[in-house]
């Protein structure tokens, strides 16, 4: 558990799939709401740990910003900049909607089974309270690709090697960089990314919850689950006039 072989170093670039047209330089691109997210799975801990649940965190995507060159895509930009009480945590169509792919990455033993709307409200209290995100005096949260780099050959024969993104977050007025497997397709002119990373809650100085003298408490150990689906934004017509 904990570990996310899926996401070894592989890389599928599909050569005869770029028939769409990009202008020189960078291209913002749309995002599908269906098949993307952004998430922060926490991990439950503690003698009481059947009692409670693993948490999955997902980021509006409104609030998310791609911008890539086909040619180029180790100057892609991400940006995610959300407000703390956007967050959408424990959704019940979230957690049935990617809880079996996490458990596949290797960041959950199993899926992630429904929480009781009770306990969820009790939950977005605690994560929003002041020894958590603290969200009164922390409002926005970000998270922002610094670089994607190939990674070295790995023994792998193909002349595809993976990528590791370096993603800088800023959580509860700190910010920290991490690492993160990345494999991404770009084939049809639809990019299909997906990128997972491990972090602690005291890295960002925050104590991980704990209830009941610690026999319910979340593991200081999370992950960062990132999965894109897009194709680039159609050209405004009305803005290449003269």
């Amino acid at each position: 558990m904990h570990r996310h072989p899926a996401l070894a170093p592989r890389l599928s670039l599909a050569a005869a799939g770029f028939a769409w047209a990009l202008s020189a330089g960078a291209a913002t691109w749309q995002l599908d709401p269906d098949r993307s997210v952004v998430a922060l799975l926490t991990h439950r801990a503690g003698v009481g740990a059947r009692l409670a649940h693993d948490h999955l965190v997902v980021a509006p995507l409104a609030g998310v910003t791609l911008e890539l060159d086909a040619d180029r895509p180790e100057a892609a930009r991400l940006t995610v900049a959300v407000r703390a009480d956007a967050l959408e945590i424990d959704a019940a169509a979230a957690r049935a909607r990617w809880g079996g792919r996490l458990a596949e990455l290797g960041a959950l033993a199993k899926g992630l089974e429904p929480v009781p709307e009770g306990d969820r409200a009790k939950v977005r209290a605690a994560m929003l309270g002041a020894s958590q995100l603290d969200a009164a005096r922390h409002p926005e949260l970000r998270v922002e690709l610094v670089s994607l780099a190939r990674r070295g050959g790995d023994g792998d024969a193909r002349p595809t090697p993976g990528w590791t993104a370096r993603v800088r977050l800023t959580l509860r007025g700190k910010t920290i960089e991490k690492e993160l497997a990345v494999r991404f397709e770009l084939e049809a002119g639809e990019l299909t990314a997906e990128a997972l990373g491990e972090m602690r809650f005291t890295e960002l100085g925050i104590e991980p919850y704990s209830t009941l003298l610690g026999a319910i408490r979340n593991d200081d150990l999370c992950h960062l689950f990132v999965a894109l689906v897009a194709r680039p934004e159609a050209p405004n017509p009305a803005a290449a006039k003269p």
